[in-house]
């Protein structure tokens, strides 16, 4: 009996198209708000993300699946590149750009305009470096384990 459903490259491609199309709305919401919004909304979710449980445990589950592949005795070379690229996008890039950010952010005059403006950028450039490193990432492996 033949396959009748999507084949992989369809559903590839589909899935590709909706994540830039969930970006391409996301985008237009953030650069729809007022700065004083924008402030009110990202220092409430900073707060709350950073003594949240849940995030920090979702945050730790990649290193700790790469680090059982290894200790496995594993050792894709594809697998290991897109483990990594997906720790740098999510991790390193999050220390080095996002959590500098966050923390001028949350002590910023609210009614600083232009210092706001300046973060929002700094922010949209560390996500852009973020999910770019982090896709990479998850192609590797996908192509890896395929």
């Amino acid at each position: 009996m033949p396959y009748s459903g999507s084949q992989p490259s369809e559903v590839h491609f589909s899935g590709l198209f909706l994540v830039g199309k969930v970006y391409a709305y996301l985008s237009s919401l953030g650069k729809a708000i007022t700065e004083e919004r924008y402030y009110s909304v990202y220092s409430e979710i900073i707060i709350r993300g950073r003594k949240s449980i849940i995030i920090n445990i979702i945050v730790l589950v990649p290193i700790l699946i790469f680090a059982a592949y290894l200790i496995c005795g594993f050792r894709n070379l594809l697998f290991i590149i897109g483990s990594l690229l997906y720790i740098f996008g999510s991790f390193v890039s999050s220390i080095l750009i996002n959590e500098p950010a966050y923390t001028q952010l949350l002590n910023m005059d609210i009614n600083d305009q232009a210092g706001i403006i300046r973060i929002r950028v700094l922010l949209n450039k560390g996500n852009i470096v973020r999910v770019i490193s982090s896709l990479l990432g998850i192609l590797l492996v996908g192509i890896s384990i395929y």
